[in-house]
C-alpha cells in the first residue's frame, strides 16, 4: 500500500486528461503504452461499427436535441460532425463523429429515415452505446494509470484488481465486479438488488420498460445496467407492443433506477480496487 505523508486523495488530473478521455487509447498513448492504445481505439470503433451497420441514421434520432429542419444551424452543423448528445455514444467520440459524417443527411426524405425502425435496431443501440462504455472504461485504466505513477512513483505496488476492469465488469454483470476486487459477499448483494429492481421493471411492464426506440433518454439511464440492457435488446426489446401496459411507465421508471444504482455499484467497485494501492485513511474519511 501506498501511504503519503500528505496525500490529497481529490486533487484531480486536470481537464486536458478529462478531455483526451473521449478519444479511446489517447490516454495509454501519452503513456508509452501504444500496444494498448491501439487496442484501445480498434476495439471501441470495431464495436461502434458493429452496432452503427444496423441503426445508421436512426442514431440522430435518439439524439437528446433531434436535429430536424427547424433546428438552428449551429446544431444541425454539431449533428453533422457526431457532437449531438447521442449518450453513451458520445464518449466513443472518434467513432460517433466517423458515423454521423457517414449517415448524415439533413434532406426532409433524410429525417424521415431517422424516424424509421430497423431490423435489429435494438442490438445495434446497444452495440453503439457499449462502444461508449468501453471508451469510458479505457478512459478510467488511462486515469489510474496516471494516478497511479503521480501518485504512487515507481514503486507503487499493483492493485488488488484493476479499477477499470472492475467498473466494467460491474455494468455487465453488476456485483462481478467487487467479486473481482474480493468482496464477493458485497458483490452478491449489491448485484441481486440491482437485478431485482431492473427484473421488476421488465415484470410489470409485460417486457417493454427497456427499447431505446420508445424511451430513449430514459434508455440512458437504463443502460447503465449492461447486463439488463443486452437482455432487453436481445429478448424484450424487439417484442411487439399492441397497446401500451397500464404500468409501463412504473416498470421505465424501475429499469432507470437499476442503472443509476448499478452506477454507484460501478463507481464503489473502482474505489475499492483504488484502495488497495492507495488506502484513504480514517481521518481523510471523517473529516
Amino acid at each position: 500500500m501506498v501511504m503519503r505523508s500528505n496525500p490529497d486523495p481529490s486533487r484531480g488530473l486536470g481537464w486536458d486528461v478529462f478531455l483526451a478521455g473521449f478519444v479511446p487509447g489517447l490516454m495509454q498513448f501519452h503513456l508509452g503504452q501504444k500496444s494498448r492504445a491501439i487496442l484501445a481505439l480498434v476495439s471501441c470503433l470495431a464495436l461502434f461499427f458493429a452496432g452503427w451497420v444496423m441503426v445508421g441514421e436512426r442514431l440522430f434520432y435518439w439524439a437528446l436535441v433531434t436535429p430536424d429542419e427547424s433546428g438552428s444551424p449551429a446544431l444541425r452543423f454539431a449533428a453533422r460532425y457526431g457532437l449531438l448528445l447521442t449518450l453513451p455514444e458520445l464518449l466513443n467520440l472518434p467513432g460517433n463523429a466517423i458515423g454521423a459524417l457517414l449517415a448524415w443527411d439533413g434532406s426532409p426524405s433524410g429525417e424521415r429515415l431517422w424516424r424509421l425502425p430497423r431490423a435489429m435496431e435494438h442490438l445495434g443501440g446497444f452495440l453503439t452505446a457499449a462502444s461508449g462504455m468501453l471508451a469510458a472504461f479505457w478512459s478510467a485504466a488511462g486515469h489510474w494509470d496516471l494516478r497511479r505513477r503521480r501518485d504512487g512513483g515507481d514503486d507503487a505496488p499493483a492493485p488488488i484488481a484493476n479499477p477499470a476492469l472492475c467498473a466494467g465488469l460491474s455494468w455487465l454483470v453488476p456485483g462481478l465486479g467487487h467479486a473481482r476486487a474480493g468482496q464477493k459477499d458485497k458483490g452478491l448483494l449489491l448485484g441481486a438488488a440491482v437485478l431485482a429492481v431492473f427484473a421488476l421493471g421488465l415484470l410489470v411492464s409485460h417486457g417493454h420498460a427497456c427499447d431505446r426506440a420508445t424511451a430513449s433518454v430514459w434508455w440512458i439511464g437504463q443502460n447503465l445496467c449492461g447486463g439488463g440492457s443486452l437482455f432487453a435488446a436481445l429478448i424484450t426489446g424487439p417484442l411487439h407492443m399492441e397497446s401500451a401496459p397500464e404500468h409501463l411507465s412504473l416498470g421505465v421508471v424501475l429499469c432507470t433506477v437499476s442503472g443509476l444504482m448499478n452506477l454507484v455499484v460501478m463507481v464503489d467497485a473502482f474505489s475499492v480496487a483504488e484502495r488497495s494501492v492507495f488506502p484513504v485513511k480514517l481521518s481523510e474519511a471523517t473529516s
